[in-house]
């Protein structure tokens, strides 16, 4: 019985990764969930029936609603699915798990940016309607009647409302690839513990990626420099993107590496309970702390974890 329950489901697996495109596309269901269970089931069809197979399914699924939709389907669509091939690939290599991870989520995260970049991101014309929709809630409420009355006029009002509706703009395609990120993420975890892969189970204090990854930080740094020294906009903009995603990513480290150190039995109590309420205290230091330990830990390796190749 149990032979057979794990056959349906393996069909059911496949008929996932067939259909599930097609039918978000005309239904209009995409979403992270929506993508979660397509990537369950690329975990689950690479595992079970084979790379191959599980590879072909899924570009049978996209490219369908491809044909038919054309172009707009792009803006419906999430790529992250796709990311899990390489999970699987590195199950069947023998990976190691940060190193699996890394490569999948680096992935994920840059097929997570697709939809943003082709019909997503905030065009110009898309900037003066939000900019005219939000001047007219404000109206609506009164609210831009009282900053008038605190001296801020109404044009002062759009052009600090155009930089912060720019600065989204900018910013957006890195958002996107977090949110794709967090949700390989979730969905790695959650099969490694279904298919029972977690003989390497991470905890939380051990979590750390491998040491090249910072020439990912060191890019953004260098893309962001080139294009404001250049004047080229585009590289800026990818430069902002890359430390800010960063940020996030190296934020989560160095908060693992702060609860490693308050773990430790060689630092008195005391001096953990300094820290964590100077960390409340003084937070955006703290945040600032965290992302720096973050950083500098993939390379120097703070806690002496056991290095992967």
């Amino acid at each position: 019985m149990l032979l057979r329950d794990e056959e349906a489901l393996n069909y059911l697996a496949v008929a996932i990764l067939l259909a599930f495109p097609w039918l978000g596309t005309v239904l209009g269901t995409w979403g992270v969930i929506w993508g979660a269970l397509i990537l369950v089931a690329v975990f689950l069809v690479g595992r079970r029936r084979g790379l191959a197979i599980a590879a072909f399914s899924l570009l049978i699924g996209y490219v369908v609603p491809l044909i038919v939709f054309g172009a707009a389907a792009f803006n419906l669509m999430s790529f992250v699915p796709f990311a899990g091939l390489l999970g699987v690939l590195g199950w069947q290599k023998n990976w190691p798990v940060r190193v699996t991870f890394f490569w999948s989520a680096a992935l994920a995260s840059v097929l997570g940016t697709v939809p943003t970049l082709m019909g997503q991101a905030v065009s110009a014309l898309n900037e003066s309607d939000m900019m005219n929709m939000t001047i007219q809630q404000y109206q609506a409420s009164g609210l831009l009647a009282a900053m008038q009355q605190q001296g801020l006029t109404e044009v002062q009002f759009r052009d600090v409302l155009q930089q912060v509706i720019h600065i989204y703009a900018l910013i957006l395609p890195s958002f996107a690839a977090l949110l794709a990120v967090v949700e390989f993420g979730f969905v790695f975890y959650f099969v490694r513990i279904w298919l029972k892969e977690d003989d390497e189970r991470i905890p939380f204090t051990h979590w750390r990626l491998p040491w090249y990854a910072v020439w990912g930080a060191v890019l953004g740094i260098a893309f962001y420099l080139l294009g404001d020294q250049f004047a080229w906009t585009s590289l800026r903009g990818l430069g902002i993107n890359i430390m800010v995603f960063y940020g996030a990513l190296t934020l989560v480290l160095g908060a693992s590496v702060f609860v490693y150190l308050l773990k430790s039995p060689k630092i008195p109590r005391f001096f953990k309970f300094a820290l964590i309420l100077a960390s409340f205290i003084y937070l955006f230091f703290s945040v600032v702390s965290l992302i720096m330990f973050g950083l500098f830990d993939i390379v120097f390796n703070f806690r002496r974890l056991p290095e992967e190749s």
